[in-house]
């Protein structure tokens, strides 16, 4: 997927955080922050307080469903800037990453949404794998990383408020 600028209005409250060599980031991809052991590499991880996308959340044997409910614990935001994923893994790039604000992403699948409904991360059930740029509809508190901002019918995209770990309104309860 290539670079899509997601910011649509409402203050960003931007952080700048690590990202290590080996790991590419694209503008408007959902992040995480590695803050403790085995999130990553099918729970085999060690924590290192870098961000990373959300394809990399894989925790040892876990379905979609299961990872998914994790996100909300760990969701930094929406990268801002972009970054190649080469070099030496020791080495640290620090990224923009907001933390806050109204974005607009790809729906997967196309739903008809309602202002203040909960969105989730989207994900493939095949590989447990996350989307780094879609989210989905979800009726689950556990799953919230935000809420639809627009009342649209099929939506194939839609704005939405992020509520994320470090912003100022704070995660979900």
């Amino acid at each position: 997927m290539a670079d899509v600028q997601r910011y649509v209005k409402w203050s960003k409250n931007t952080i700048i955080t690590p990202v290590q060599s080996g790991v590419t980031v694209e503008i408007g991809d959902l992040m995480f922050l590695d803050k403790e052991d085995d999130l990553r590499n099918d729970g085999s991880s060690t924590a290192n307080n870098c961000a990373y996308p959300l394809e990399y959340l894989r925790i040892s044997g876990a379905s979609l469903e299961l990872n998914k409910r994790q996100v909300k614990n760990y969701f930094l935001g929406v990268a801002l800037n972009s970054k190649e994923g080469i070099g030496d893994i020791t080495e640290i790039t620090n990224i923009s990453i907001a933390t806050a604000g109204v974005f607009n992403f790809d729906m997967k699948p196309a739903k008809t949404v309602y202002i203040g409904e909960y969105v989730a991360p989207s994900g493939t059930t095949s590989g447990s794998d996350m989307y780094n740029q879609k989210v989905m509809k979800s009726t689950e508190v556990l799953d919230a990383i935000g809420f639809f901002a627009e009342r649209k019918s099929y939506a194939r995209t839609a704005d939405v408020v992020l509520k994320t770990t470090f912003g100022r309104l704070g995660s979900i309860t």
